[in-house]
């Protein structure tokens, strides 16, 4: 589940989503998404590298137009500990020619986690901030599944639970 940060939809950026996907790109302003918005990883054994993407759809309000904003993208584990993901980069936006005055833009982002370890089983939140705010934060939990064994009769090798 995405938790946001309420804004002052005049003056604050605003995250109108944030979350996990198996694919996502982001063209001619639009975000293509495949297999989104999931929140359990469920892998046979930890440490594990996972191939994943976050996507991210900001609201810029007009008065953040043609200004460089930082975008930080982080992790914490349960136990609120700062992870090593760390994905940084800036944002500049400018009004589009359609846009009245005071209109905000949105833009989608995507961003491409590849070969991304997860230590071990347990409960994660992917962080979103702009200019050292926090404006969403995204929970998934990484579950350790095995093979689920053959069912058996209960009778011991060779018998049968019928009787003839």
């Amino acid at each position: 589940m995405t938790q946001t940060v309420e804004p002052n939809q005049l003056t604050d950026f605003e995250a109108l989503a944030f979350f996990t996907a198996d694919h996502a790109a982001v063209e001619s302003g639009k975000a293509y998404v495949s297999g989104g918005f999931w929140d359990q990883l469920n892998l046979p054994a930890y440490p594990a590298q996972v191939s994943i993407h976050l996507v991210a759809v900001i609201r810029v309000p007009s008065r953040a137009y043609l200004e460089d904003h930082q975008i930080t993208v982080g992790m914490i584990d349960a136990d609120g500990n700062i992870l090593p993901l760390r994905i940084e980069g800036s944002l500049r936006v400018g009004a589009s020619p359609n846009l009245k005055p005071g209109d905000p833009t949105t833009i989608p982002m995507s961003f491409p986690l590849n070969g991304m370890t997860i230590e071990r089983a347990g409960d994660y939140w992917f962080v979103l901030s702009i200019d050292g705010s926090e404006k969403a934060r995204y929970h998934i939990r990484a579950l350790q599944v095995g093979p689920v064994p053959p069912a058996t009769s209960g009778a011991p090798d060779g018998e049968s639970d019928q009787e003839e």
